[in-house]
């Protein structure tokens, strides 16, 4: 489980991981079971959140470009 915390307007990144074979079938990359997100505090315009997700998925914190 990744453990992350975000602001307000801040966002996490799911997508397939390196490697995967572009070939498979959302059912293929489910098949160990869903995306789940637990939330585990907020406060102070943050969220602190668990995500688990199979291990064919990649999981990023977004950077926000520079303005």
């Amino acid at each position: 489980m990744l453990i992350v915390s975000r602001r307000d307007a801040e966002s996490i990144l799911i997508r397939p991981g390196d490697g995967i074979d572009p070939k498979m079938t959302l059912a293929d990359l489910f098949q160990d079971g869903p995306i789940e997100i637990t939330i585990f505090s907020s406060g102070n315009n943050r969220v602190k959140m668990g995500v688990q997700a199979p291990d064919e998925l990649s999981i990023w914190r977004k950077s926000e470009a520079a303005a």
